[in-house]
């Protein structure tokens, strides 16, 4: 089992993640939000109780070639 490292705060509407990789941000309210992580990638997520439903809107940007 690996180990990581995350702190949300929380000011209001927004959420601001920091992790190992980097600060990424979150906007919405419980139950619905919209997500964009470290690599740029913006992902909406909402759900209640069981039942969840994840879209990712755009993927990072960063191509290795």
């Amino acid at each position: 089992m690996g180990f990581y490292f995350r702190k949300s705060i929380n000011l209001g509407l927004f959420r601001i993640n920091i992790s190992k990789s980097g600060i990424g941000i979150s906007f919405g309210i419980k139950g619905c939000r919209i997500s964009v992580d470290p690599k740029g990638k913006t992902t909406l997520n909402a759900g209640k109780g069981g039942l969840h439903y994840t879209k990712t809107l755009k993927k990072s940007s960063n191509k290795k070639k």
